[in-house]
């Protein structure tokens, strides 16, 4: 698999990563589009692994097991236990949560096919007691061979026995000669038998203590990995603490960042209502000025009219108190023309009902004073007046639509409609 670093213990003591579990359990969906954390069940309808997404919190629980599981051996029943424990939350809720001891048991398969990656990778570098094994073998060997070069001796010694036995018509001086060679035979072998003990003692003191070394090394080795597997303990403890304070401190400063966010909204929202007021206000006062200088307008306006009704009144009052001496005063002068100006000028139908309709007081009597204005008006009663021959025809139209307006405006008040004037 390629994802196997060398390593002969159950965890580094350096901090060094052992392997890749994300890439050795195919935790990463390698589909395409998806390249990321799915579920890892299998959908047998699809034929295919699952792509349902995991839930957030699920996520970071298995990468932060993989992220311990990497510092430890991949056989190791630590790396089993945790393999388990995420093999829940690694298959969605939904549909796959019945094959996580079937995923369990694929995982180690991933690892099994590790297996023999590691062992090549530990046999290219023998330890010392593979070492001491060798040299035991080579010893072995060599005991195997002088005990053969013994049996070849005992057969020699067996075979010039029996040639002295057999050599009846031998000389004498054969027979001397056999001995001689037989006792520095014998001489031979007993030399060699001592030497061959020696060497033995020599090898069995060495065995004991090559025996005793291993027994010293292995005792040491034994509390080395107990001090590993403390110090490890220890390590994972401290890890688990440091990211429980890492995750409270996370969660203490999301809090605060909510609790900001929070009070950023509720001061903008503030803002907003106090910008709402203060528009809304601007709008009152804008609409109250309005309303305070349409009143005021109505009542000058309204004040106008009645100065104009007083003044027209007292115009009346004055034109009909005027006496004949007066004749040679022109009458359009005299006349009091209803409209606000009271000026010859400005005489025409709708002014002259406008006069009417708003000069009037709301109190008084419409229909009475509508009715002597229409006597005032006539035709007939204006030309009985002394100034009557100064005026021009242009006048006498003016007074003819007056009479026509008034009259109208009289049966109107009551409650009549306009008749044209005769």
């Amino acid at each position: 698999m390629g994802y196997y670093v060398e390593s002969s213990e159950e965890s580094t003591d350096d901090g060094q990563k052992l392997w890749n579990p994300s890439k050795t359990l195919r935790i990463i969906n390698t589909d395409p589009g998806y390249q990321r954390l799915t579920c890892c069940g299998h959908a047998p309808s699809q034929r295919r692994r699952c792509r349902n997404p995991i839930r957030a919190d699920n996520r970071e629980f298995i990468t932060r097991t993989l992220e311990e599981m990497a510092y430890l051996r991949p056989g190791s029943a630590a790396v089993k236990k945790k393999m388990r424990a995420i093999a829940g939350p690694a298959l969605c809720v939904r549909d796959h949560q019945n094959q996580a001891e079937e995923l369990v048991m694929q995982w180690q398969g991933e690892i099994r096919e590790m297996e023999p990656e590691m062992i090549g990778r530990k046999s290219a570098k023998p330890s010392k007691a593979k070492r001491e094994n060798s040299v035991k073998d080579e010893f072995e060997d060599e005991m195997r061979s002088m005990k053969d070069l013994l049996a070849e001796l005992q057969e020699e010694l067996n075979n010039l026995k029996r040639e002295r036995a057999s050599g009846r018509g031998a000389t004498s001086t054969k027979i001397q000669q056999q001995t001689i060679k037989q006792d520095e035979s014998e001489t031979k072998e007993r030399q060699q038998k001592e030497e061959a003990e020696k060497e033995r003692l020599q090898k069995e003191r060495l065995e004991k203590q090559r025996l005793e070394h291993e027994r010293l090394e292995a005792e040491r080795l034994k509390k080395e990995k107990e001090r590993q597997q403390k110090e490890e303990t220890e390590k994972i403890r401290s890890e688990k603490e440091r990211l429980a304070k890492q995750r409270l401190e996370e969660e203490r400063l999301e809090n605060e960042r909510l609790e900001k966010e929070k009070q950023k909204k509720a001061n903008e929202k503030r803002q907003r209502d106090a910008d709402n007021e203060r528009i809304r206000l601007k709008a009152e006062k804008r609409r109250l000025d309005r309303e305070r200088e349409e009143r005021e307008k109505v009542m000058k306006e309204k004040a106008e009219w009645q100065q104009a009704w007083q003044k027209y009144q007292s115009q009346w009052a004055d034109f009909r108190a005027s006496k004949q001496s007066d004749g040679d005063m022109r009458m359009r002068d005299a006349i009091p023309w209803p409209v606000l100006s009271g000026e010859h000028s400005d005489v025409r139908a709708s002014t002259v009902r406008e006069f009417f309709k708003k000069a009037i007081p709301e109190d008084a009597d419409r229909s009475k004073l509508m009715r002597r204005e229409c006597r005032n008006w006539h035709p007939d009663v204006v030309n009985r007046r002394p100034q009557a021959c100064t005026l021009t025809p242009v006048d006498r139209v003016m007074i003819d639509m007056i009479c026509r307006e008034v009259t109208g405006l009289m049966n109107e008040a009551a409650g009549k409609s306009a008749e044209s004037f005769e």
